[in-house]
């Protein structure tokens, strides 16, 4: 039986890790695409700037579900001070995915085929059941089950950049782009997130001069880990939560004053957060589509910046970096945008009481979050499969509609037979699945998933 898998970042690479561990060999071949340079890195940990840290302490990083100190082992065999609460390279993290692909691959020999090529359609045969994966180079391979696992997809351009300037528009991972730029002019960074902060770090390494301006509409950022984290104790579903009205105000309120009363007693509001985590898929699942979306518009921001914090010296050299000048901050979203003077004058509406303001700079690095919007992708093989009816959007257009066994939900609400997804559009049904501790779960559990199918099939 031939398994495909396409995408070769953390979670294509997990699940091939996961098959790979579990099944036995025999008449078993595993096909992992990708179009990048290495598999297993992905973009988010293909980067080799050693300033980019990993938002997530290292004994909540392991790979492997059931092996939770795995990662922090493997620190240690570079160096023996690295422990559970270090924040470590995200270079490093990409070496170890890496190792653990080819440790999977070593111990399940002659299974693995790793194919660097970009699909671009996939068509299901009726009668074999089968299905034809072709490549962007006319070839074509057969598979008895497809996993797609596609990761982020690139920011969609504001409609408030006109086509005339989108060339000073530039994406947050073309490095070469980013590292031409002139270093004696300004830089404006749209989006605060995380991939906000990775390019602003990389711009302040390349010329620690540079004023960079970065914006957001509500001008928000994470906050930090606790120095030396411990991992979150594992407790029951809240009762607090248990007893209220399916509303996101209720669970709001609620979690306000879990924190209060964390905080009241000489505890963490971190702690709250992090214990709550488990529980979080349940949460959103509970939630109707009507107060899920109340939750995108109202809370979502707010929830993010406690939600996915920062390696506790990052948030240290941003304090500096705004300290001394050197990056302002500011709430605003684009009015307009034009050349002038070789430069590119931004008009932003701020939330402060000046109003609009102008920036000239010579870019604008576009760090607004990946594109979920699948009808705005430009990725061929998403494309194909809209307009075949073999996947759909969720309704809230946070990803992919699957079932809860990772099938993909066709336009006619039918799931999918073996065609599978993982991968960060998980969150449009379980919400938290952008991060290592949840999506190595979700690769764990279609990898079993298609482990017991090769099992049932073989013994028919």
């Amino acid at each position: 039986m031939t398994i495909a898998i396409i995408g070769g970042g953390f979670s294509g690479a997990l699940t091939a890790v996961g098959i790979l561990r579990s099944a036995r060999a025999d008449n078993l071949r595993v096909i992992l695409v990708d179009n990048g340079r290495d598999f297993g890195r992905g973009l988010a940990y293909r980067a080799a700037d050693p300033e980019l840290l990993l938002n997530v302490p290292a004994g909540n990083m392991s790979a492997l579900a059931d092996q939770p100190d795995d990662f922090v082992k493997y620190l240690q065999r570079i160096d023996v001070r690295f422990n559970a609460g270090s924040f470590v390279p995200r270079a490093f993290y990409g070496d170890y995915l890496e190792h653990t692909l080819a440790a999977a691959e070593r111990a399940c020999p002659n299974v693995l085929v790793r194919r660097r090529d970009q699909a671009v359609a996939l068509q299901l045969d009726g009668e074999s059941k089968r299905y034809r994966i072709q490549f962007e180079d006319g070839q074509f391979v057969c598979a008895a089950r497809v996993v797609l696992a596609l990761g982020h997809f690139q920011p969609e351009l504001p409609r408030c950049f006109s086509p005339d300037v989108t060339h000073r528009i530039l994406l947050p991972w073309d490095y070469d782009a980013l590292d031409a730029l002139d270093p004696a002019a300004p830089v404006a960074v749209m989006g605060m997130g995380h991939t906000g902060i990775d390019v602003l770090l990389r711009l302040k390494r390349l010329c620690p001069e540079r004023k960079v301006f970065m914006f957001s509409r509500r001008g928000l950022l994470p906050h930090a880990h606790r120095p030396n984290p411990t991992l979150p104790a594992k407790v029951e579903y809240p009762k607090r939560i248990a007893s209220l009205p399916p509303t996101i105000s209720a669970y709001a309120k609620s979690l306000r004053t879990s924190i209060a009363d964390r905080v009241a007693s000489g505890g963490d509001w971190r702690d709250a957060l992090n214990e709550l985590r488990p529980h979080t898929a349940s949460l959103w699942r509970s939630l109707p589509l009507s107060e899920r979306a109340r939750f995108l518009r109202r809370f979502l921001p707010y929830w993010d910046i406690h939600r996915h914090r920062l390696a506790p010296v990052i948030g240290d050299r941003l304090q500096y970096l705004f300290g001394a000048g050197l990056v302002e901050r500011i709430a605003g979203t684009v009015r307009a945008a034009s050349e002038h003077d070789g430069m590119l004058n931004v008009v932003l509406d701020t939330r402060s009481s000046d109003g609009a303001r102008t920036l000239s700079v010579s870019a604008v690095i576009n760090c607004t979050g990946p594109n979920y919007d699948l009808a705005t992708v430009a990725a061929p093989l998403v494309q194909q499969l809209l307009r075949a009816g073999r996947i759909r959007p969720d309704p809230l257009r946070l990803g992919l509609d699957v079932d809860d066994q990772y099938r993909l939900i066709d336009a006619q609400g039918r799931a999918a037979d073996n065609l599978f997804y993982v991968g960060p559009m998980l969150r449009a049904r379980h919400w938290e699945a952008v991060a290592v501790p949840e999506l190595r779960q979700h690769a764990s559990a279609l990898a079993n998933k298609l482990v017991h199918d090769l099992t049932f099939v073989a013994h028919r």
